[in-house]
């Protein structure tokens, strides 16, 4: 995955609604909400053939982000 034209989904929301961002990405309103309102790290790429892609970064393994962090 081309890591190009990203960035993270609170930056993505500025000036767009639950409901538009929801459609955009192809997902439920309250899918959006959860996202917005979590500690995740989600990013979302423009895709090169038009619309938008939601993805989460997160470490592989059993640790916790707060395990890692301590």
């Amino acid at each position: 995955m081309k890591l190009t034209d990203t960035m993270p989904l609170n930056e993505f929301a500025l000036g767009r609604s639950q409901e538009r961002i929801a459609q955009d990405l192809g997902v439920t309103q309250g899918s959006v909400s959860q996202m917005m309102n979590s500690t995740r790290s989600i990013w979302v790429r423009a895709l090169p053939e038009g619309g938008y892609q939601a993805y989460e970064v997160r470490p592989v393994g059993r640790k916790s982000m707060q395990q890692i962090a301590a």
